[in-house]
């Protein structure tokens, strides 16, 4: 194994693995971990720096990520419907940054999901655009809805 690939994968260890846990249930994370590691290591060689390399980790992340939960669609949509009683739940009392993070991105679909973790991780508009395959346009109108979308339910207005 190249001494780059490692240190690639030593350096953005906390990025795969956090595309994982967003894109996998608790039993599935290293499942889709490992996954992702392959189709790093499947696509290493055609990756020519032309872009950062959290941009191209995130796209392959993403996109093998996509191609995992097309597999488990419907089991997804029972996970969602339960994570949507929970959150009512959890409305009450006070929580900590990360349970409220935790809260809204269960509340995201995966494309959102995708923009916030990107948003929150410092990529650039372009490469988010770039990383989904969408226009930049649509990227800066998906981060304004969420940063509205936050507010609106966490924020209280006096």
């Amino acid at each position: 194994m190249p001494p780059e690939f490692e240190q690639l994968i030593k350096d953005h260890s906390g990025r795969i693995r956090a595309i994982a846990r967003r894109y996998a249930d608790e039993s599935g994370i290293d499942d889709l971990y490992q996954e992702i590691l392959e189709q790093l290591w499947r696509s290493f060689e055609g990756f020519q720096g032309k872009s950062k390399p959290e941009t191209w980790i995130y796209r392959v992340g993403f996109n093998t990520a996509m191609t995992r939960l097309r597999k488990v669609v419907k089991q997804r949509e029972g996970e969602q419907k339960l994570t949507s009683l929970k959150q009512t739940d959890a409305m009450s009392g006070d929580r900590c940054q990360a349970e409220i993070l935790d809260d809204f991105m269960a509340s995201l679909n995966d494309i959102d999901t995708s923009v916030l973790m990107m948003y929150l991780d410092g990529l650039s508009g372009h490469e988010m655009a770039e990383v989904l395959g969408t226009p930049l346009n649509a990227i800066q109108v998906r981060i304004s809805r969420l940063k509205k979308a936050f507010t609106d339910r966490y924020m209280e207005v006096k």
